[in-house]
């Protein structure tokens, strides 16, 4: 009897200790969840990370610190704290530095600067960034007034612009002059959870479920102002947001076209995809899909995009980079090849989120033009 009792406590203590490891395990699981999905339903509008450094600068040139970010090709914003600068084509790199165009150079810029390439080129608006003219509109959304820039043109299509999740007007700015030329009003709208937007109700995004009626108040202010159709364009969680609308306003019959770039059209896909490029199996995902599910009640099915394909039966320009590691490409491979009567489809080689345009802009505004002609004003 006493010769089998130590062996007993022996195995209860190592039961004990399986426990509070299996519990540790399980705690450590839940808060990685957890944050996980407050990337996805938490709004966090701080400064991107300044992944970059000054090196040396010029009148037209800068040096930067060699990095997959550096060396990306294309036109981008460089943002530091303090200043803005845009920065053009690389003109030589070596194995510590890369060498870029710069210009429209805002604050002070020297060896040992801490900067982003940033997607967004351009900071300001529509005039001190393009010279165009324009108005501060408020937009009379659910939640109260959005505020959005209007910039006036002479047709009766009007184009609205729907930035990603914890962007900003400017971001779309990229692509206003093409919209201009074409003769489309445009509207670059803000919605809840944007900074000087109404916040939601709990304070979170919603991945499009709520913000396509903030969507909705900016078509309807169009539709009152002189619009009789609307193009839409949406970028990542803006294409969830615009795809939502389809699906669900009235209004989505006064649309002509649609334009979509890197959009958010599968969540489930898409944060299966980020697991794994976070090294984690792509179920992993499964408790972060729990957990967002409970904090803004999401219905899964209507974030498919593909469940409801009926809803895109309409003219629409899609882009999406190569190289895009957080809205996977494949989405727009399935939805171009779902529609193809309707899809016109741009895969952009080297291209990472939202970024076709920064790499390739000339092709980028031709084929939007020609998309817009297309449409007829």
């Amino acid at each position: 009897m006493t010769s089998r009792s130590p062996l007993r406590r022996r195995r209860k203590r190592i039961l004990c200790a399986g426990i509070a490891l299996l519990a540790l395990a399980l705690i450590v699981l839940a808060v990685v969840c957890w944050s996980f999905a407050s990337l996805v339903v938490v709004p966090n509008h701080s400064a991107l990370p300044r992944d970059a450094g000054v090196v040396s600068a010029s009148t037209n040139k800068v040096v930067l610190s060699r990095s997959n970010d550096s060396l990306r090709p294309g036109i981008y914003g460089l943002d530091w704290d303090g200043g803005h600068a845009i920065v053009g084509p690389v003109l030589g790199s070596d194995s510590h530095s890369v060498t870029r165009q710069l210009r429209d150079v805002k604050g002070r810029l020297v060896p040992g600067t801490r900067v982003t390439l940033d997607s967004s080129v351009y900071e300001g608006n529509p005039r001190q960034t393009l010279g165009l003219p324009f108005s501060n509109v408020p937009v009379a959304g659910e939640l109260g007034a959005m505020p959005a820039w209007l910039i006036p043109g002479p047709t009766r299509t009007w184009a609205i612009l729907v930035h990603g999740i914890n962007r900003n007007r400017e971001n779309d700015l990229r692509i206003v002059p093409t919209l201009h030329r074409a003769g489309l009003p445009t509207l670059l709208i803000t919605y809840r959870g944007d900074v000087g937007a109404p916040g939601g109700p709990d304070g979170l995004h919603h991945m499009g479920l709520t913000e396509w009626r903030d969507l909705q108040a900016a078509a309807r202010y169009a539709l009152a102002h002189g619009a009789r159709q609307l193009v839409l364009i949406g970028y990542s969680m803006g294409g969830a947001i615009v795809t939502q609308f389809m699906e669900h306003s009235p209004l989505a019959h006064q649309v002509s076209g649609l334009v979509l770039d890197a959009p958010a059209l599968s969540w489930t896909k898409i944060l299966a995809f980020n697991a794994k490029e976070e090294g984690f199996p792509s179920f992993a995902a499964r408790p972060v899909e729990w957990i967002i599910g409970l904090r803004v009640s999401a219905d899964w099915s209507s974030l498919e995009a593909l469940h409801h394909s009926s809803s895109f039966h309409l003219p629409i320009l899609l882009f999406h980079g190569t190289e895009d590691k957080v809205v996977p490409i494949s989405l727009s491979d399935s939805f171009a090849r779902e529609l193809p009567r309707w899809v016109t489809y741009y895969r952009v080689p080297h291209a990472g989120h939202v970024e076709s345009w920064n790499v390739d802009s000339g092709s980028y505004d031709r084929r939007l033009a020609a998309f817009l002609s297309a449409l007829g004003g």
